[in-house]
């Protein structure tokens, strides 16, 4: 059915108290990366409320349940949005207002992609609006840091060749279209030095694996990276004593890329750095931790053309943003997916986060606009 625009602006303002409530009291619940199960517990129950089928939270953590308009159609529209955030905050989050911001860690990073989410359930329900495709709606855990997006990595190895497309909500900006995801190499390496002693003095000489890890480094420095390419190197460990030859060392490493050639280069660069330094009794271990596939989808696909011209017509500004975000794993798999800000928001993965109020409401009439409008034009 047709849905006109003045329907959602209608209920987002008739609803603007629970739109603000439903935002705190889901700030409110820790959910750092690994640790997400107070949330998704609370979302499968909002999400049962909503009137959804198949509530449950899935193997991988996240909280998942269907919408089945047409029940001879076997795919589904996925409309996701991560539940966990970057960091553990010492204290217990409250929200609090002040300049016509909201500050709490996680506030829009990414408590207004859930919220957003469950407005526009809410609104379906509100309305009795009944849809032309499937969905499945999934809040995921994982997206975050050494989390890998691994949430969406689950959702994707369970449903991939039933998803028609993906709608991801993100946190920040309103106007962002996100088509093309940037390539991550994230791993720890670890060096292992075998010595017959490790007295700074008595045995001196003995391979020092700090020593060792620094030379690959110092090597690896001095290497031109390919064009819009980044690494970093951090959490450098090793040694126990000033007097003692530290028989182990240890980083993590990452690199990110626009493009799948130049990680690849970078890695097997890495690597030879890593060969080069550990013979004989050094040895050196590099374990993999997490992966994204550079992908991208063209600039005048549908899905963004749609998007564009719905945010157009609330006056937002569009613009392309290249993501590292949920929307990577759909992407790389060669499903058309666009990910969406649908909050005004600073300082993001810290525990000043903020974001801002007035424009709130805008960013998720933004988000149910347009996937009504995608529910209605998109053919694949």
């Amino acid at each position: 059915m047709s849905v006109k625009s003045d329907n959602v602006y209608g209920f987002l303002r008739k609803h603007e108290k629970l739109v603000f409530s439903t935002l705190k009291n889901i700030c409110e619940i820790p959910a750092p990366t690994f640790h997400e199960e107070k949330k998704m517990k609370y979302l499968t129950e909002r999400l049962r409320k909503l009137g959804l089928s198949a509530v449950k939270i899935d193997r991988t953590g996240n909280a998942t349940a269907t919408i089945i308009n047409n029940p001879h159609d076997r795919t589904f529209v996925v409309i996701s949005a991560h539940g966990d955030t970057a960091c553990e905050s010492p204290v217990p989050i409250n929200v609090r207002e002040k300049n016509g911001h909201l500050f709490a860690h996680g506030i829009c990073d990414n408590t207004a992609g859930v919220t957003a989410v469950l407005m526009f359930l809410a609104f379906l329900q509100d309305n009795k609006i009944r849809l032309q495709n499937n969905y499945l709606i999934a809040f995921t855990v994982g997206e975050e840091g050494l989390g890998a997006k691994r949430g969406m990595q689950g959702l994707m190895a369970e449903h991939h060749r039933n998803i028609r497309y993906v709608v991801n909500v993100e946190s920040h900006d309103i106007g962002r279209v996100t088509n093309a995801c940037v390539g991550q190499l994230r791993g720890h390496l670890k060096i292992i030095a075998k010595q017959t002693g490790a007295h700074s003095w008595r045995n001196f000489g003995e391979p020092n694996a700090v020593v060792i890890l620094a030379r690959i480094i110092s090597d690896f420095s001095r290497l031109r990276m390919p064009e819009k390419t980044t690494y970093n190197i951090t959490a450098i460990k090793g040694g126990k004593g000033i007097n003692a030859i530290p028989g182990e060392a240890e980083c993590l490493f990452e690199c990110r890329s626009g493009t799948q050639a130049s990680i690849d280069t970078i890695e097997r660069n890495w690597k030879q750095c890593i060969r080069k330094h550990c013979t004989g009794p050094v040895k050196a271990s590099f374990e993999v931790l997490a992966t994204t596939q550079a992908a991208s989808l063209p600039k005048n696909h549908p899905i963004f053309t749609i998007t564009q011209r719905v945010q157009k017509s609330l006056g937002i500004v569009p613009y392309f943003k290249t993501g590292n975000t949920d929307g990577d794993v759909p992407l790389a798999l060669g499903i058309p997916t666009v990910t969406l800000g649908s909050s005004n928001g600073f300082a993001t993965h810290s525990l000043e986060e903020h974001m801002e109020k007035k424009s709130y409401l805008s960013g998720v009439e933004q988000i149910m606009r347009i996937i009504l409008a995608l529910d209605q034009e998109l053919k694949l």
